[in-house]
């Protein structure tokens, strides 16, 4: 049976507690049959700057709050406008940040004393919503510098722009140097479908036509060709009739 392995970031400006929380989280992902490869930051701000320049990806971020610098809310805070799925687990040593952490949504805000309690809980509480997601749910971007992840669920559409296709989700906009054709054979078979030759919308985020003008999740109105219009009202019938069967 494949292991299932996750990255954490640590970020703490304490080299001892940083290790405490790695072995924490290594020994309960043991526990659970999972692997996760930990990288500690001892500053938030060389956490950004990996992230910001497309070389790190994490699935758990725990976040020391009171730190040099950048603190941790102010962290948590970017990591979720970037990654809406990620995992944010809050490790301080103060609790009057507990409102503020989630206003965030992080997974837990554990007080430093209650981490072999509480930490276990957070990690479980993780593990059992990403049970049933894999990397089939996921479309991946990679290239020399980066590699970027996010779910089908969430591309709304993907339109040709130059050279590159570009992917709008609910929470950012991604482009790959690849043909339109091309990304939709990557596609989920039936969740898409082309409206005109340079864009594909996800069936699921249609929430409206009228006549060829169709109307997406987002509030956008794309246009259907005259061409491909039979083929969009059949594939979105034959959507719902699977979802509703």
């Amino acid at each position: 049976m494949r292991v299932q392995k996750y990255k954490a970031a640590i970020v703490d400006d304490s080299q001892e507690y940083r290790a405490t929380v790695q072995e924490a989280l290594q020994s309960v992902a043991g526990k659970a049959g999972k692997e996760i490869e930990c990288t500690q930051f001892s500053r938030a701000e060389t956490l950004i700057y990996e992230l910001d320049d497309g070389d790190a990806y994490f699935d758990i971020y725990v976040l020391d709050i009171q730190m040099p610098g950048i603190n941790g809310m102010e962290l948590g805070r970017g990591i979720r406008e970037r990654f809406p799925d990620v995992c944010i687990i809050f490790v301080t040593s103060y609790s009057r940040f507990a409102l503020e952490s989630y206003e965030i949504d992080a997974y837990q805000y554990i007080l430093k004393d209650k981490v072999a309690e509480r930490l276990p809980r957070a990690l479980e509480k993780f593990f059992r919503r990403t049970a049933e997601e894999t990397e089939a749910d996921y479309y991946t971007i990679t290239t020399v510098n980066k590699m970027e992840k996010f779910r089908f669920k969430d591309i709304i559409r993907i339109s040709k722009n130059g050279k590159y296709a570009e992917f709008v989700t609910k929470d950012r906009t991604y482009k790959q140097r690849l043909s339109l054709n091309d990304v939709y054979k990557m596609l989920p078979e039936g969740d898409f479908v082309f409206i005109e030759r340079g864009i594909i919308v996800n069936i699921f985020h249609i929430s409206g036509m009228d006549v060829r003008e169709i109307t997406l999740s987002n509030h956008e109105v794309v246009t259907a060709s005259r061409a491909y219009l039979k083929h969009v009202k059949e594939e979105v019938t034959r959507y719902w009739s699977r979802q509703i069967g």
